[in-house]
């Protein structure tokens, strides 16, 4: 499990070494004579990549689905590389755009596969902590880009910030290599008619090297029945998935959570920080590069301390009461909003959307959730600096208002999923209380070894023949 979380922090870290790139580019003079900056365009640059994060939310589903969770990671690595060669070498602010569009297009299949692919691997017990440590490496990637834009900054000329655009290979292509190391995802394997494979991947993961444990062999069952009654039931186009998943109940509240929360992450408040710390710095009266960076690099620390602190309490606190305390703590302290939100909302922005996702349309729901993310980002980060050159200080009080609201809806709507396995969390969805939920080991005959019969064939029936095999308690 060690290698799968460094292979998703190095993944993620490219997402965030972008993010924080654009905030060392918008500080360095350079880079704004290069391109004639204004107000407007810092904006736009800055902003574009959810462009891409929109369009990319289209297809990213499909990709992961067709070739599984490892290939959209490769797929979204390598698209950073071409991205990289057009930032890095980029002389006209139409390349410019075109890098950031792509590296949106990364983005969107990034998120689409790995929190999707963590929470399919991960045990219950550390599914929290597991794909909570994703969305917290992105503020590794942060560091690095903050500690190479200080360094780069003494450097003459263009290079100073061709290098900071160049460096953002390294990540991508030190996933790339990682890739051969780990397992694909064990509920995708078994959907695919590998279920021996599967079946390996479990017994590594959740049974301790044991194929007989009886959490493996009950979770193995309970997944051959899920994904065979989706597949029974899978949906022929992309007409009739969105049919279907706006047209049942469970859905549509699935709906409603990724909405709101890909609204919510983005307008919070820290993308002011992520991306114009520069005019931020410069409306408190700090306008030396040096200081600028080392204050970025700074905070990015901070950020990240609080992150790693907050994922070792996602499984103990639980989702819901995370997300609305941190919220309500960013409107109270707007202005620490560095160490504030970093230790509830990136740990959980993205793992939680996955959590509350069902197997047939978690891929392609976690696309829909980015291109939500990604519109509610492309307005925000284009409005910022609008904001804060027009109506400076009082541009904070807009955001201590919707923080507020942003917790209150939090609170009151959303589904607590600590402690339960994702098809648990499927029937929290069709309305069965948390004490109803049936133990998993006792319902699915977990003390009963794997058959051969139940590794050659992917039946629903099958699957149910074993079920009622299990004893009952009176």
């Amino acid at each position: 499990m060690t290698l799968v979380c460094l292979t998703a922090a190095i993944n993620c870290a490219t997402v965030g070494y972008d993010a924080s790139m654009m905030s060392s580019l918008n500080i360095l003079k350079s880079f704004q004579t290069q391109f004639e900056i204004t107000t407007e365009l810092k904006g736009l640059l800055t902003a574009t990549q959810n462009l891409g994060g929109i369009v990319g939310g289209l297809f990213a589903g499909s990709v992961v689905d067709k070739f599984g969770r490892k290939g959209g990671i490769l797929a979204s690595s390598c698209i950073v590389l071409v991205s990289c060669i057009l930032h890095s070498t980029a002389t006209t602010k139409e390349q410019f755009f075109v890098a950031r569009i792509l590296v949106g297009f990364a983005k969107a299949l990034d998120i689409s596969a790995v929190p999707t692919y963590l929470v399919e691997l991960a045990p219950p017990s550390k599914r929290g902590f597991v794909a909570g440590l994703y969305w917290t490496c992105w503020l590794l990637g942060a560091i690095i880009s903050s500690a190479v834009g200080y360094g780069a900054r003494s450097i003459a000329g263009n290079w100073s910030w061709r290098l900071i655009c160049l460096c953002m290979a390294g990540p991508a292509s030190l996933c790339i290599f990682l890739l051969a190391f780990i397992p694909e995802s064990p509920r995708w394997l078994i959907s695919k008619g590998r279920e021996r494979e599967g079946l390996a991947v479990l017994t590594r993961f959740h049974g301790g090297g044991g194929e007989n444990h009886p959490l493996v062999a009950a979770q193995f069952r309970e997944i051959k029945q899920t994904i065979s009654f989706e597949q029974q039931n899978k949906f022929e186009s992309y007409r009739a998935w969105w049919k279907t998943f706006v047209g049942l109940k469970s859905n549509r509240y699935r709906a409603f959570i990724l909405i709101s929360l890909g609204i919510f992450e983005q307008t919070i408040g820290s993308s002011i920080i992520t991306y114009y710390l520069s005019s931020v710095l410069n409306l408190a009266g700090v306008t030396s590069e040096k200081s600028q960076f080392a204050i970025n690099l700074g905070q990015n620390c901070v950020a990240f301390t609080s992150a790693l602190i907050g994922i070792c309490f996602i499984d103990r606190l639980g989702r819901v009461r995370m997300l609305v305390g941190g919220t309500a703590f960013c409107a109270a302290i707007l202005a620490c909003m560095a160490g504030t939100q970093s230790s509830t909302w990136t740990p959980l922005s993205f793992s939680y959307c996955a959590e509350v996702l069902n197997f047939t349309i978690r891929a392609k729901g976690m696309a829909f959730y980015n291109i939500f993310t990604s519109s509610a980002g492309f307005i925000n980060q284009y409005v910022i600096p609008i904001g804060l050159a027009n109506i400076g200080w009082r541009f904070y009080i807009v955001g201590v208002c919707w923080n507020l609201f942003a917790a209150t809806v939090i609170a009151f709507t959303y589904l607590e999923t600590k402690g339960l396995s994702l098809e648990q969390i499927d029937k929290r969805f069709e309305g069965v209380p948390r004490d109803h939920l049936e133990d998993i080991i006792e319902t699915y005959n977990g003390v009963k070894p794997i058959s051969e019969a139940e590794l050659g064939k992917n039946t629903t029936e099958l699957v149910s023949t074993e079920i009622q095999e299990t004893p009952k308690k009176d």
